[in-house]
C-alpha cells in the first residue's frame, strides 16, 4: 500500500482485513457444518445464511446513526472487542460441536458486523481527501477480497485437518480478534460527525428516513440499490460454488474451498484496477460495463463444459468485473452525502446490502425448492446481472452528476 496514504488509513485496512478473514473463516465454516449435517431440514446453506444477515437487518441503520453522534474510530474499537468476545463464545461452539450455539455465535457475528460496516467505510473521507478517494476505495476493497480469500480459504482445509479439534480454529480466531483490537488502537480519532444527533431503534422507520435523505441527492439511491444487488448476486455465488463442487468427486472439500477463496483475489485485483483507472474520481460507466461483463461470465460457467476448470475460469473472470461494478458505487456512497450525514447514509446503504443478501437466501430457497440448484443457479445470477446493467444504462440516474 502507498505510504501517501495516512498512517490512519492504512491502519484501518489492517483492522478491515483481519476482521473479514475471521467472519469468512468462521462463516464459511458454519456453513459447511450445515452442509453436511443431515438433521437440517429445507436448504441448510441458506438458512445459516439468513442467521448472518438478520442482525443487519435489524441494527444496520441505527448504528449509522450511532457512526454519526460519536467518533467512528471508537464505534470501530468497540466493535472489535465485541468481535473477540463473539469468537471465545465460536471456540466454545466448536468445542461442543453444537451447531445451534454456532448459528448463535453466527448470528453475534452479524450483529457486531453490522455496527462495524458505517464505521469503517464512513471513516475513509475523514481519513483520506477526495481526490484519493476512489484508490482509497480500491486498496480498502482489495483487503476485503483477500480477508475473504484467506477466510474462506482456510476454512474447509481447517474443517479437513483439525477435524473434531476444529475448536484449536475458534482460539485462532479470538487471537486474531485480539490482534485487530491492538492494531485498531492506533487509528486516530476524528471528532463525531452530529454529536446531537437523536437515536431511534426502528429499523424500518430509519430505513425510509435514509433512502428519503438519499433520494435528494441524484445519484445516490440508484448507487444504494446497485450495491445491493452486488451482494444479492454475490450470495447466490456462494451457494451455487458449495453445491457445485459436490458434484466433482474427484476435487476435496478444501481444494474446492480454496478455488473459492481464489475468487476473491480477483475481485480485489478489479477493486484495484477500477480504482487507479476511476483517475481520483468515480465512474458511474464503469458500473454498468462490470454488470454487463459478469452477466457474460455466468453464460459461460452454465452454457461451458460442466467442469471444474470451466466453472473456474468463468467465476474468476465474473469476479474480476465485480470490482469495476462495486468501487465507483463505494466511492459515489462516501462522497455525495453531507459530512453530517455520512454514517446515516451508509447504514441506510449496509441494511439495504443485507435485505439483498436475505434475499439472496430467500431465493435460493425458492431455486431448491423448484428443483434448480448448483450450477442451474449461475443463469439466474447473470439474468440479474444483464438487468441490472440495463437498468443503469437507460436510466442513467449518475451521468446528472457529470461523472459518466
Amino acid at each position: 500500500m502507498p505510504n501517501s496514504f495516512p498512517r490512519s488509513f492504512r491502519l484501518l485496512v489492517i483492522t478491515q482485513f483481519l476482521t473479514v478473514f475471521n467472519d469468512n473463516a468462521f462463516k464459511q465454516t458454519v456453513l459447511l457444518l450445515a452442509l453436511a449435517n443431515e438433521s437440517m431440514t429445507g436448504d441448510p446453506q441458506a438458512r445459516a445464511g439468513l442467521v448472518f444477515a438478520l442482525p443487519f437487518l435489524l441494527f444496520a441503520v441505527f448504528a449509522g446513526d450511532l457512526a454519526d453522534r460519536t467518533s467512528k474510530r471508537n464505534l470501530l474499537l468497540y466493535t472489535k472487542w465485541v468481535e473477540a468476545g463473539v469468537m471465545a463464545l465460536a471456540t466454545f461452539s466448536l468445542w461442543r460441536g453444537d451447531l445451534v450455539l454456532g448459528l448463535v455465535a453466527l448470528f453475534l457475528m452479524g450483529m457486531q458486523s453490522a455496527f462495524l460496516g458505517p464505521a469503517k467505510y464512513g471513516i475513509v473521507p475523514e481519513l483520506v481527501s477526495d481526490k484519493k478517494l476512489s484508490d482509497a476505495n480500491g486498496f480498502l476493497q482489495a483487503s476485503v477480497m483477500v480477508g475473504i480469500l484467506l477466510g474462506t480459504g482456510s476454512a474447509g482445509f481447517l474443517k479437513m485437518g483439525l477435524s473434531e479439534h476444529l475448536w484449536v480454529a475458534g482460539l485462532l480466531f479470538t487471537v486474531i480478534a485480539l490482534i485487530g483490537v491492538w492494531v485498531a488502537h492506533g487509528i486516530e480519532p476524528p471528532p463525531a460527525a452530529d454529536p446531537k444527533r437523536c437515536l431511534h431503534f426502528n429499523p424500518l422507520t430509519r430505513l425510509r428516513v435514509g433512502l428519503r435523505l438519499a433520494s435528494k441527492t441524484a445519484g445516490l439511491l440508484p448507487a444504494i440499490f446497485g450495491h445491493g444487488i452486488f451482494w444479492l448476486v454475490g450470495g447466490l455465488g456462494l451457494f451455487a460454488w458449495n453445491e457445485v463442487g459436490t458434484g466433482f468427486s474427484h476435487i476435496s472439500e478444501g481444494l474446492w474451498t480454496a478455488g473459492l477463496a481464489s475468487l476473491s483475489i480477483s475481485v480485489g485485483l478489479g477493486s484495484l484496477c477500477a480504482g487507479r483507472l476511476s483517475r481520483h474520481r468515480p465512474r458511474p460507466s464503469f458500473v454498468t460495463r462490470g454488470a454487463a461483463a459478469m452477466a457474460v461470465g455466468y453464460c459461460f460457467v452454465y452454457w461451458g463444459p460442466h467442469n471444474p476448470w470451466v466453472v473456474w475460469v468463468g467465476c474468476l473472470a465474473s469476479n474480476f468485473f465485480m470490482g469495476f461494478y462495486l468501487i465507483p458505487l463505494k466511492a459515489i456512497l462516501q462522497s455525495l452525502p453531507a459530512p453530517t450525514e455520512k454514517g446515516r447514509i451508509q447504514g441506510a446503504s449496509q441494511m439495504m446490502d443485507w435485505i439483498f443478501i436475505v434475499g439472496a437466501s430467500l431465493v435460493k430457497e425458492g431455486l431448491s425448492g423448484i428443483g434448480l440448484r448448483g450450477m442451474e443457479t449461475f443463469p439466474v445470477m447473470a439474468g440479474i446481472m444483464a438487468i441490472t446493467a440495463l437498468f443503469l444504462r437507460f436510466v442513467r440516474p449518475m451521468a446528472r452528476m457529470n461523472l459518466v
